[in-house]
């Protein structure tokens, strides 16, 4: 419980991977030790040195690494009840295009973080990294992390990738299928920049203010208009790091679309309006972040408060010294009701990962 009488849950934090420990963890025609180290495993993201800048903007941080007692850690350290973590370098794996070896890598990183992370601390969940170059093979990780794994409670959808798709195509019916059939929701992350139509940008500000955002309205378009969720209606899909203000105005501009001239062919495809597939069901579902005050009562009144999460996203961009302070102020802003509140920081996260052994203990 924390201290403002709140539960609160960390819907979206991240692990800080180490080559030399995933290399010990491949399997099948991989399983092996030896390796170039020049070479990272996961491509680069987008040629940002970002933990470069991280340090140069935050040098005094206290951890520098993740393990699963540092995220035991913060999770004291903030009165949480849990996380789920995501990726860091793997943010860049859809840009791999050796598909036997991507398979080969979802698999290892899996079972690295399985025995990393998640079996040394059972509050520690884990966002499984799916080979979408491959949907079968992903949906065949969807069901290990389903049945088989240790708190693997989502799957991973990385926001950029090196084919020419986005989620709406029919080619990765496979892996909706299989989250529909195991009851696994999938996420979608962003991180990589490349090709978004900011390259030339010199300051890593400027990425990072665009680079979460614009994906997903790439992919929401796409899954929305390509009628993904009639043909799934089960499916529940996350949309990570990218705040949460905007969604209004996505309702808005998606249903003008859709009513305009040009929608007469996504009008016959799909059962209703783009914005109906934002408030009805169980479809979609935004992190949100505790700074966006000014236009979260708008995201509030148009979807409820009961489709948004709470996310620390440590360690990446928040500093250490300013998280407790930010979700304390959070927590105690009357702007929202306490139910609202509560929705937000915990409730919402039980559901969406249907996390039953903490809905049990009193959610």
């Amino acid at each position: 419980m924390n201290t403002h009488g709140f539960r609160v849950f960390d819907a979206d934090g991240h692990v800080l991977e180490s080559d030399d420990e995933l290399v010990e963890h491949y399997e099948g025609d991989y399983k092996q030790s030896r390796r170039q180290k020049t070479w990272a495993i996961f491509p680069s993201l987008d040629g940002w040195a970002r933990g470069v800048v991280i340090v140069r903007e935050d040098g005094g941080r206290k951890y520098m690494h993740t393990d699963a007692k540092v995220w035991g850690e913060i999770l004291d350290m903030l009165g949480l009840e849990g996380t789920v973590v995501y990726p860091t370098a793997a943010l860049g794996f859809g840009l791999m295009t050796d598909v036997s070896f991507a398979v080969a890598t979802a698999t290892a990183y899996n079972n690295w973080l399985e025995e990393r992370y998640c079996k040394l601390d059972a509050r520690i969940h884990a966002a499984g990294l799916l080979p979408i170059q491959d949907p079968q093979a992903a949906a065949k990780e969807i069901e290990r992390c389903a049945k088989h794994r240790t708190n693997f409670p989502v799957g991973l959808l990385t926001s950029r990738m090196a084919m020419s798709r986005s989620y709406g195509d029919a080619f990765f019916d496979p892996i909706y299928e299989a989250a529909e059939k195991f009851d696994l929701p999938l996420a979608l992350h962003g991180a990589p920049s490349r090709g978004l139509g900011f390259d030339h940008f010199n300051e890593f500000v400027k990425v990072h203010a665009l680079e979460h955002a614009v994906p997903q309205f790439i992919h929401i378009t796409d899954m929305i208009f390509s009628g993904v969720f009639d043909r799934f209606p089960k499916l529940r899909v996350a949309f990570l790091e990218a705040g949460a203000s905007w969604v209004p105005w996505m309702m808005d501009r998606l249903d003008y679309e859709y009513e305009s001239i040009f929608g007469t062919g996504v009008r016959a495809r799909l059962r209703k309006k783009p914005s109906q597939y934002f408030t009805e069901g169980e479809n979609m579902w935004f992190s949100l972040e505790l700074e966006e005050r000014r236009g979260l009562k708008y995201t509030v009144d148009a979807i409820g408060s009961e489709r948004l999460f709470y996310a620390s996203d440590y360690p990446h961009e928040p500093k250490e010294g300013e998280m407790k302070h930010e979700l304390e102020e959070f927590l105690e802003d009357e702007t929202f009701s306490h139910e609202a509140r509560q929705n937000i920081v915990y409730n919402n996260a039980m559901k969406f990962y249907r996390l039953k052994s903490l809905v049990k203990s009193g959610a």
